[in-house]
This record gives structure tokens, sequence and C-alpha cells, in this order.
């Protein structure tokens, strides 16, 4: 999944968001698979970022914050009547730290990834072929950092058993 999110000079600011295709390819040796989330909508294609308020004492924060909703449909096809652990995984990116958090409608797990990182989703058996759910997605940066917009990569990848 691909994002779109800026700055316009540290002041509120818009975003984009976008869904990348992520085809079905090995992404490591072992059992680790990208699984293919090319059915995944974006319901908010813009999103406005604004400054954290830390303390009504400071006015401004260095962290910026915004949030869109997400369908996410994924294709676990090739994985049917097997068991597996489906992560989110934020690789580390452009403009620096970034975290997201989610909260679902109970498909997958809500949870949060900190650029680099992968977090767990669902684990269990594989018993339809398409993982359907609605993510309120957050995501925060340092707003130092953010001189232009910058694209979120973000992907699903299966550990298969």
């Amino acid at each position: 999944m691909r994002a779109r999110f800026g700055s316009a000079l540290r002041c509120l600011a818009c975003a984009g968001l976008a869904v990348a295709l992520v085809g079905a390819c090995p992404v490591a040796a072992a059992l680790t698979t990208a699984i293919d989330d090319s059915g995944t909508v974006v319901l908010s294609p813009s999103v406005p970022m604004r400054w954290q308020t830390l303390s009504p004492r400071r006015t401004t924060s260095e962290l910026m914050t915004g949030s869109t909703t997400v369908q996410v449909r994924l294709n676990v096809m090739p994985w049917l009547r097997r068991s597996g652990r489906i992560y989110l995984v934020l690789p580390a990116q452009q403009p620096g730290a970034i975290h997201a958090s989610w909260s679902t409608q109970g498909r997958l797990l809500p949870g949060a990834v900190s650029s680099g990182g992968r977090t767990l989703v669902y684990a269990g058996p594989i018993s339809v072929p398409f993982v359907v759910d609605v993510l309120q997605l957050a995501i925060s940066v340092d707003g130092r950092q953010m001189h232009q917009g910058y694209d979120l990569n973000f992907r699903f990848e299966m550990d298969a058993n």
C-alpha cells in the first residue's frame, strides 16, 4: 500500500493517499511472501496533516498527524485451507521516522508499527480467498523533516505454516 503525505513549510498541510499494487512474490527465502492487496481502496484520498499540540503552554510540537479510512482487501487465495500469519510492514523510508497505527472492524487486529518494522494483523486458518476489513489509519511524522510531500509505502506479508 502506498500513501502520500506532506507539509507546506511547517504549517497545516494536506496529503494525498493512494494505493500501490503489490504482487504476490517471494520477499525472503523462508515462507514470507508479499500479499496482493490490489483490491484495497482508500476512502479519503486527501489527508490533512496537522501539528500536534503537546501541552497548553506549548502551541506547537514537532509531530504532525493525519488519518484516513482504508478498505483492505487481501488476496490470500494461495494460502487457502492453510494457517498463516499476516503482517503489516512499514519499510524505512523518507522523510525519516514514521509511525502508523490503526483500528479495525474486527477481521484484522488493531495495532501500530514504526519505520523499519512489521506488526501482526492476523494469525490463524485461511478459510476465505479474500481477507476484508476497514482500517482507521493514523500517521504521525516529525514535521521538521516535512519539506515536501512524500509517498508512504507499506505492504502486507504472509508467513505461511
